[in-house]
């Protein structure tokens, strides 16, 4: 198994830099966005290493979440298998979110990992026989691999449902609307149970 340095890197190209017996061998791959071109990785163990930054356009589902989206640092390492190709690595990028519990916004870091084998289109059909591989959710044709599904999904899942500035956010007031981390308003804390208001009016008109 060859031993894989850090790539070096050549226009929209890189290269996986690998340690023979008669020397160090440059094979050129291709990332073009998110689409990695793996036609290099011929032998099972063998692998190469990218580093992107995308800009989150790319990535259309991610443009509909938050606001001011800063571009996807993304590393990785494609690996070829028995199967097909292992594409692991992390997805780190900054977002404009709401805090749910005071409504403003905030910027918050994600850092997402991701890990999945990518197996030719059809390779179900043609081993209907049961394999050490379970039901995969990812295919490719040709020398391509488009992890942008991937790397989508990994960073959606790190996102969180309810959003929080920080973890003693105070929230708002629900009388007046003062954020209280800002400052302490003067309306009445002690709210009354709704289910006595009836009782709480007949008092009253005696």
């Amino acid at each position: 198994m060859p031993y894989v340095f850090s790539g070096c890197r050549k226009g929209l190209g890189a290269c996986s830099r690998y340690l023979t017996g008669t020397g160090i061998v440059c094979i050129i791959y291709e990332v073009t966005y998110m689409r990695i071109r793996i036609a290099a990785l011929g032998k099972i163990g063998s692998s190469l290493d990218f580093e992107e930054v995308v800009g989150v356009n790319h990535f259309p589902e991610l443009t509909q979440i938050g606001e001011s989206q800063t571009p996807l640092q993304i590393k990785g390492t494609v690996l070829k298998t028995k199967f097909g190709f292992l594409v692991s690595g992390a997805a780190e990028m900054s977002l404009t979110l709401t805090c749910s519990r005071c409504l403003t916004p905030f910027e918050q870091t994600i850092k997402a990992d991701f890990s999945e084998e990518y197996v030719p289109a059809g390779y179900k059909a043609e081993n209907p026989e049961p394999s050490e591989l379970e039901d995969p959710a990812h295919t490719f044709q040709g020398d391509y691999i488009d992890i942008t599904r991937l790397v989508t999904e990994a960073v959606i899942l790190e996102i969180p449902m309810k959003a929080v500035c920080r973890n003693d956010c105070k929230g708002i007031c629900p009388e007046c609307g003062q954020v209280l981390n800002e400052k302490v308003c003067d309306c009445d804390k002690v709210q009354p149970d709704p289910r006595l208001a009836v009782l709480a009016d007949l008092l009253k008109n005696q």
